[in-house]
């Protein structure tokens, strides 16, 4: 173990939102042109087609379906970003947008994602709201010295307040 990387302004960052979005209303059309590219060259599934196919007569997306491909209605600032450099944050590092300064670690790798999905389905007329925290650090020591592990996890959520799917992912820094 490697001490000293997570120090304790950062600790105190865990389970803080720092990147929080509110889509779009999603459109049948958003639906439609997501999964016509994403089954391409093969036709989707009806029922992400037609509404009559699907129980309820409403259009259902895919469980993978990001409705931010076409970018975001808000995105909700901290009011704490500080700028950092910018190395720093093209290698995972977030920890500026709650005011704290990241440590010196200039490079990154992906360290793994994983989602859960909940059962509740995104439908036409939803507007999604995205929460993303620092679940956890690790620090360890590789063959290239120390390295910080930050765990990453982001929530969505419709306009009632339903989780749809949990998203997580994680940063190695060294």
């Amino acid at each position: 173990m490697t001490p000293g990387l997570i120090r304790p302004d950062m600790a105190a960052l865990v389970g803080q939102p720092y990147d929080v979005r509110v889509s779009f209303p999603v459109t049948s059309s958003d639906i439609r042109r997501w999964v016509i590219a994403v089954y391409h060259p093969e036709p989707p599934p009806p029922r992400y087609l037609d509404p009559a196919a699907e129980p309820g007569g409403r259009l259902v997306a895919p469980l993978d379906m990001n409705v931010f491909a076409w970018g975001a209605a808000r995105v909700v600032p901290t009011g704490r970003e500080i700028d950092v450099d910018p190395v720093l944050a093209a290698y995972g590092a977030v920890e500026h947008h709650l005011g704290v300064v990241p440590p010196d670690l200039r490079h990154g790798l992906h360290g793994g994602a994983s989602v859960t999905y909940t059962g509740v389905r995104i439908r036409p007329g939803d507007v999604i709201t995205t929460s993303t925290v620092i679940d956890r650090y690790l620090e360890k020591r590789g063959r290239v010295g120390p390295m910080l592990i930050a765990d990453l996890e982001t929530t969505w959520t419709d306009q009632d307040g339903r989780t749809v799917k949990v998203a997580r992912m994680s940063q190695i820094r060294y």
